[in-house]
């Protein structure tokens, strides 16, 4: 098998935070990039504190069906997490001795004793089992216009002419809890086992029921019950411009927002009925998985519990649903409370894997099968190779170990694939695109030459060049040429510096990603060309998916993109000291900004400008959409949402402030952003793009394992056959990007302007 080498990135957490957060509430200040670096080297956690609640028994003069699976849920959690070593463990639920009822007092109470209680360092599980439904939304912050509601053990009927459920908890109420546990320092892990609302329409087998109240049986009349919100909402998370909070989320959700969340009877076949086998299925996989799961993170641990909740023995109504993850500590040790190098892997069903182009992965691409997530190295079952990609999906075919990666040839099938083979790991990728790069130019400083000036072959910077992709070249995954004719990516020397970029120059001021010799003890060229092929080759395979629309395919997501330009006179001037958090702070404080508006295509901005990105539905439906940023140092940012139905714009990511002066250094140059639009698929992983793509996070380019860190998504792109039309192409796996591009224009540049020589 091929070997890959580990390539080196540059850390750059603090550009990032400050893309993200200086537009919030407040000032930011630059301490936020030690904060940012510091929390991802998080000793263990102070203490650990779980709360479960699970509410079975309901009024049922009002309508309410009991459930038998959460007193159930609630023991299955406890003996879970105290088997790891969790002795803190707080209980809510009624029918079992010493517990409280959990009434809606008694869990805000519960939650705010947590907040209370919280420290810096401390972690925090709470886990909700019950009834939901919906109400209609209060305050316009849902995509589909409906609060979701959880069922405490006193929820009565509305009074009639109201539209709220007395006692039940909205979801905003839950989301304030657990950010006032967040605000003290300590993360948390949110897990929610109920419905919000449902179809009706599937009809469950004898041995399943769901855990789903039709708002109507509460007197809220007229409520639409064609599409459901238990995990496609996000429910704890921080939405729109809320207050920073320190302490992380994990949250995990039962159900997709169009499906009923189940619980199931466990009993034998020969089972009388006497004892109550019952339990919420999501609880039930997600409990045997962390008493059985060595040191796995927690999208291992949420992929495990997909898998087995996609198993042949569940009951096929139970299988209907599909769980749903959010928040930022999703490579997180699962109870350990650290950043994890995870294992990037990928289900598997029969001969077809739930990742494709858009993942990164290309025709030809060599991986090896295991049958748990939490495999080591050494226990591989089998080798496959893709033998057909799509963007969100490919299928696979056995090979012998030995086989080479190649897209023009690919091995001979051999046997069958493993049939206890569940996940797919990436083993090695086939070269398939040559990046050109010019010579490079000799400028001296100077914006334009009638003709190019290249460096000679002797010169120190052209051999250090040389050598750099020769190396690179020879390991395998990519490879550089140089034509000066005709090149994708431009390289200067300016002042004993080289600049690459698409283009290098703007009135003489240097645009793109810079390096000196001097850099080279923390990001050789080596590590400079590694991470302009990563950022290059996925906007190729975002722009081939954009390119391969139709007017027979339209993209069921609006996209709007709108541009807020700082005023030049409150920008300081060139040649004096920059604090970006300062300037950009002051100029926010004071609103020094113009009015809104759409973001001009090719747009030229600068210091401080404010990029928003929303979306919203043209139809009925739950969407992900990942908003990737490909910045001018040719780093990958993602930021991911949910829009559902078509009621309100949902922000894609935070507002991007834009420096050409940022916290890690000069950045002016050109940009792209690249909007991701895919349908939920049923019974498989969301498109979360966060964690996945990114190329200059502080903990490397990806979350891989050994030498898989950069090849594991570093792939080319090789479009298929066919037409570009609905009936063919990219069209039919209901995948959609568009494209976005801006230059940010270096200060001197954006202020010329002004009537005074700056």
């Amino acid at each position: 098998m091929t070997n890959h080498v580990i390539y080196h990135q540059m850390r750059m957490p603090c550009r990032a935070a400050f893309r993200s957060r200086v537009h919030g509430y407040g000032v930011i200040v630059a301490v936020a990039c030690m904060v940012m670096t510091l929390c991802l080297t998080a000793p263990a956690h102070a203490k650990s504190v779980a709360l479960l609640v699970g509410v079975s028994d309901y009024d049922e003069t009002i309508g309410l069906a009991d459930l038998r699976g959460p007193v159930n849920d609630v023991v299955l959690m406890r003996d879970a997490l105290s088997s790891k070593g969790i002795t803190d463990i707080r209980l809510l639920a009624d029918g079992i001795e010493g517990a409280a009822r959990p009434t809606k007092a008694a869990i805000m109470s519960a939650l705010a004793q947590l907040a209370n209680e919280a420290e810096t360092g401390d972690f925090f599980i709470v886990h909700l089992s019950g009834h939901g439904t919906r109400q209609p939304d209060n305050n316009g912050d849902e995509g589909d216009g409906y609060d979701e509601v959880f069922l405490p053990a006193d929820v009565t009927r509305a009074e009639p002419g109201t539209l709220e459920i007395p006692n039940g908890i909205v979801d905003e109420e839950i989301g304030e809890a657990i950010r006032a546990i967040r605000a003290k320092g300590a993360d948390v892990w949110f897990i929610m086992d109920a419905c919000h609302s449902g179809t009706g329409l599937r009809a469950g087998a004898l041995n399943t029921a769901d855990r789903f109240v039709d708002p109507a049986r509460l007197g809220l009349p007229d409520i639409a019950v064609g599409a459901t919100a238990t995990g496609g909402e996000t429910i704890v998370a921080d939405r729109g411009e809320q207050v920073d909070v320190p302490g992380r989320l994990i949250a995990f959700y039962s159900a997709q927002s169009d499906e009923l969340a189940r619980e199931v009877d466990f009993g034998s076949a020969d089972s009388d009925g006497s004892e109550n086998n019952w339990f919420g299925l999501f609880t039930a996989k997600l409990a045997n998985r962390i008493q059985t799961a060595g040191a796995i993170s927690y999208r291992q641990l949420f992929q495990d519990v997909m898998a087995d909740m996609n198993s042949t023995s569940v009951p096929g109504a139970a299988r209907m649903q599909t769980p749903f993850w959010e928040g930022t500590l999703i490579d997180a040790a699962v109870l350990g409370g650290s950043e994890t190098v995870g294992v990037r892997q990928y289900a598997i069903r029969d001969d077809l894997l739930s990742a494709g182009l858009v993942h990164g992965l290309t025709l030809g691409t060599i991986v090896e099968l295991v049958a748990d997530s939490a495999a080591g190295s050494d226990d591989a079952v089998g080798f496959a190779q893709i033998e057909e990609v799509t963007p969100l999906s490919s299928f696979i075919r056995p090979v012998e170990d030995d086989c080479v990666p190649d897209s023009t040839a690919l091995c001979k099938a051999s046997g069958q694939l493993p049939p206890e083979a569940r996940f797919a790991r990436i083993a090695a990728v086939p070269v398939e695109t040559t990046i050109v790069l010019s010579p490079i130019l000799d400028r001296h400083g100077e914006a334009d030459r009638s003709e190019p000036l290249f460096l000679e072959d002797d010169h120190p910077m052209a051999i250090v060049l040389k050598e750099a992709i020769s190396s690179v070249n020879a390991v395998g995954g990519m490879r550089f040429e140089t034509n000066p004719a005709s090149y994708d990516i431009e390289i200067s020397l300016v002042d004993g510096a080289l600049w690459f970029g698409h283009n290098t120059m703007l009135e003489g001021e240097p645009l793109g990603l810079s390096w000196t010799p001097d850099n080279a003890p923390a990001m050789d060229l080596v590590a400079v060309l590694s991470r302009i092929a990563y950022a290059e080759r996925f906007a190729a395979t975002f722009t081939s998916i954009a390119d391969s629309g139709s007017l027979l395919n339209m993209s069921p997501v609006r996209v709007a993109a709108t541009l807020r330009s700082s005023d030049p006179e409150q920008l300081e001037r060139p040649g004096t000291a920059v604090d970006p958090f300062r300037e950009c702070g002051r100029i926010i404080r004071r609103n020094a900004y113009t009015p809104e508006s759409d973001l001009p295509l090719s747009a030229e901005v600068k210091q401080c400008d404010i990029v928003s990105i929303a979306a919203r539905g043209e139809i009925g439906g739950a969407r992900d959409v990942n908003r990737i940023h490909i910045d001018s140092n040719f780093c990958v940012h993602a930021e991911y949402a949910r829009v559902e139905d078509s009621r309100s714009n949902v922000a894609i990511g935070s507002d991007m402030t834009l420096c050409s002066d940022c916290p890690d250094g000069y950045s002016a140059g050109d940009e792209r952003v690249f909007i991701v639009i895919s349908e939920f698929r049923e019974n498989a992983d969301q498109l979360n793009l966060e964690g996945v793509v990114e190329n200059c996070a502080a903990d490397g380019a990806t979350r891989s394992a050994g030498a898989r860190s950069l090849n594991d998504l570093l792939s080319s792109v090789r479009k298929p056959p066919g037409t570009r039309g609905s009936m063919g192409g990219f069209a039919t796996e209901k995948v959609w990007v568009e494209k976005l591009n801006w230059r940010v224009v270096p200060r001197r540049v954006a202020l010329q302007g002004l009537g005074e020589n700056p």
